[in-house]
C-alpha cells in the first residue's frame, strides 16, 4: 500500500488533511487517527470536488451512463473506478488508487459469486447460512432478482465491451474488486457527481458513535456541477451548453467535520449510516458490530414469507388512519413500536427488542377483520375497520397493563370483538415469525438449535471469519424473532381470563452466549 504516493497525490490535488490528523495502515487497509484534540464543528479534511472520482469525472465519462441512485449507480461507478484502475499511471487518480485495498473486499454481497471467491470454502459456507435472513434482502432487488445476476449482466453488456475496445484487458474478478470498493467506500456527493469515490473521506472507518461526518453542498447544477450561477439556471439556455469548467471556490469541497469533541491519540470514526443494521453492514461493508441495537427484521419482500395482498393503497389508508388515532401512545406498548416517519410506507418489521411494528400489527388485524369476522366489518366502511383496529390496540394496552399487575383486581375487558381480533392478530404475528425462522439458515440445517449453532462457532478455525460472521448474525436474528414469538404467545395466553391480571416477563432479546 503506497501511502507515500498517496500523500504526494493529496498535495498535488490540493486535498487538505488538517494538522493533527494522521492516516496510517491498519488491517490491510488504512485508518484515520488524531494526534491532537479537535472541537465540535472543526474540519479534519477538505477535499476539492475536482478530486472526486465519479462517472462525471472519469476518463470514460462520455461512455458511462450516469445513474442517480440505486444498484445502477453502484454498477456505473464501479465501471468508472475499474477503468481508472486499469489505466494505471495514466489515471489522474493513480496516487489515490494506491491507498485502496489490493484484493476484493469480503462483502457478503459477493460471497456467493464464484469469480470473487472461487476457491474460498469459507465464503461459500457463509453464503449458505445467510439464506432467509435479512442479509438475503440485501443480496437481491425489490423484485427478488439476485444482484449477482445484475452484476454479471452489466459486466457483459457494458464493462467488457468498453474496456476491451480501449485495450485495457478487463476481467470479471477485477471488476468485482472495483464493485466491492464502491460498495464499501463510496459517498453520495451532490446532484451532479452522485455516488462518488472521495479520497481521504473513505479512509475513516465506521462506528455508530462517530466522531466526524461528511458534509457537502448537494444542491449544485445537475448539468455541470456549478455551485455558483451558471448558464443552466436560465430557461432559454440551449441544451448541451456547459461552462468551460466547474466553479471552484472555497465552498465547492467535501469536508470531514467533527460532530463532537475528539481527544488526541484515538482512531477517528465516521458513520456509514446511523441506523444501518448488521445485515446492511455485512452485505455492503464486510463486517458487523457486536451490538444488535439497530437491527430490524423486515417482511413484505420476496423471500421474507409475507406478501401484502390486495390494494396497497387500501392498506396504507387504514394504516395511516390507525396511526393518526393512536398517535404517540404506541411508545407505551411493550409489544409494538413506531418504525419512524422517514419511510414512504409503513414498516412490516420486528425491532431488536422483539417488538412488532405498528405496521405489522395493522396488517395482521386488518386481515382478521376482512377475512374472519362478522359481516358487519367485512362489508362495512373503512371507518368501521379502522375503529375496530383502534379498539383492538386499546385492548392490547389493557392486557399489557394486566400482565404487569400483581395481586390487584381489574375490571373485565368487555369489548369482546376487539379481544377476538387481538388473539387472532397475535396468532398471525406468531405464525409469521415462526415461518421466517423455518426459512433461515443453511438448507438441511434449518432445524438446528441455537445451542448447536454456538457449538459450531466454538470449533470454527480463526481463518473462517466469514462463516463466523454468518453464524453470529443468524443467531442474533433468530433471537429477535424468538423474543417476538414469546411475547405474543404470553400476551395471547393472558387474554384467556380477561378479568384476571396476568403476570409479566421480560420481552428483551438476549443473544445466546457462545463463548
Amino acid at each position: 500500500m503506497g501511502l507515500d504516493i498517496f500523500y504526494t497525490w493529496l498535495s498535488e490535488n490540493e486535498v487538505q488533511v488538517l494538522p493533527g490528523v494522521s492516516i496510517s495502515e491498519k488491517d490491510s487497509s488504512i485508518a484515520v487517527f488524531s494526534t491532537k484534540t479537535f472541537d465540535t464543528c472543526e474540519k479534519l479534511a477538505i477535499i476539492p470536488k475536482r478530486a472526486v472520482l465519479s462517472t462525471r469525472t472519469c476518463a470514460f465519462c462520455e461512455h458511462i451512463s450516469w445513474v442517480p441512485y440505486g444498484h445502477g449507480a453502484i454498477l456505473a461507478l464501479s465501471l468508472a473506478l475499474y477503468s481508472e484502475i486499469l489505466r494505471g499511471a495514466q489515471s489522474r487518480w493513480f496516487g489515490y488508487l494506491q491507498s485502496l485495498p489490493a484484493s476484493i473486499v469480503p462483502i457478503a454481497r459477493l460471497w456467493g459469486h464464484p469469480a470473487a471467491f472461487a476457491d474460498d470454502a469459507d465464503a461459500q459456507e457463509a453464503y449458505r447460512w445467510l439464506q432467509g435472513t435479512e442479509v438475503q434482502r440485501e443480496l437481491q432487488d425489490d423484485e427478488g432478482m439476485s444482484l449477482l445476476t445484475e452484476i454479471d449482466e452489466y459486466y457483459e453488456s457494458d464493462v467488457e465491451p468498453l474496456l476491451t475496445s480501449h485495450k485495457l484487458g478487463p476481467s470479471l474478478s477485477g471488476f468485482l474488486r472495483a464493485y466491492s470498493l464502491v460498495c464499501s467506500r463510496a459517498f453520495l456527493v451532490d446532484a451532479y457527481h452522485g455516488l462518488s469515490m472521495v479520497p481521504v473521506a473513505d479512509a475513516f472507518n465506521h462506528e455508530q458513535k462517530n466522531h466526524v461526518q461528511l458534509t457537502s453542498e448537494y444542491d449544485v447544477c445537475p448539468e455541470c456541477g456549478s455551485l455558483a450561477e451558471c448558464p443552466h439556471d436560465h430557461e432559454d439556455t440551449p441544451e448541451g451548453v456547459r461552462p468551460e469548467k466547474l466553479t471552484e471556490d472555497g465552498m465547492d469541497t467535501v469536508d470531514m467535520v467533527a460532530v463532537r469533541p475528539i481527544p488526541a491519540g484515538i482512531e477517528v470514526y465516521n458513520t456509514y449510516g446511523a441506523h444501518l443494521g448488521n445485515a446492511a453492514l455485512l452485505a455492503r461493508y464486510g463486517f458487523m458490530l457486536d451490538s444488535f441495537e439497530t437491527d430490524r427484521i423486515t417482511f413484505g419482500w420476496p423471500g421474507s414469507g409475507l406478501v401484502v395482498e390486495g390494494s396497497p393503497n387500501q392498506w396504507m389508508e387504514v394504516y395511516e388512519s390507525v396511526k393518526s388515532d393512536v398517535g404517540p401512545v404506541v411508545d407505551v406498548s411493550l409489544s409494538l413500536y413506531q418504525s419512524g416517519g422517514d419511510r414512504e410506507e409503513p414498516s412490516l418489521s420486528v425491532n431488536s427488542d422483539g417488538q412488532a411494528s405498528l405496521g405489522m400489527f395493522v396488517w395482521a388485524a386488518r386481515n382478521i377483520v376482512a377475512q374472519e369476522l362478522s359481516s358487519q366489518y367485512q362489508s362495512g366502511t373503512r371507518a368501521a375497520t379502522v375503529g375496530l383496529i383502534t379498539r383492538t390496540f386499546s385492548v392490547l394496552l389493557q392486557v399489557e397493563v394486566r400482565r404487569r399487575m400483581t395481586d390487584v383486581d381489574a375490571d373485565p375487558i368487555t369489548d369482546t370483538d376487539a379481544l377476538q381480533v387481538l388473539v387472532r392478530t397475535a396468532d398471525a404475528i406468531i405464525h409469521l415469525c415462526r415461518a421466517r425462522l423455518a426459512r433461515m439458515g443453511q438448507p438441511g440445517d434449518r432445524a438446528v438449535t441455537p445451542q448447536l449453532l454456538c457449538e459450531l462457532l466454538d470449533v470454527l478455525p480463526p481463518e473462517k471469519f466469514k462463516t463466523r460472521y454468518a453464524l453470529e448474525y443468524l443467531l442474533g436474528e433468530r433471537a429477535i424473532l424468538e423474543a417476538c414469538v414469546a411475547n405474543w404467545e404470553e400476551l395471547r395466553n393472558s387474554v384467556g381470563d380477561a378479568s384476571t391480571p396476568g403476570s409479566t416477563s421480560s420481552s428483551g432479546v438476549e443473544v445466546p452466549n457462545c463463548k
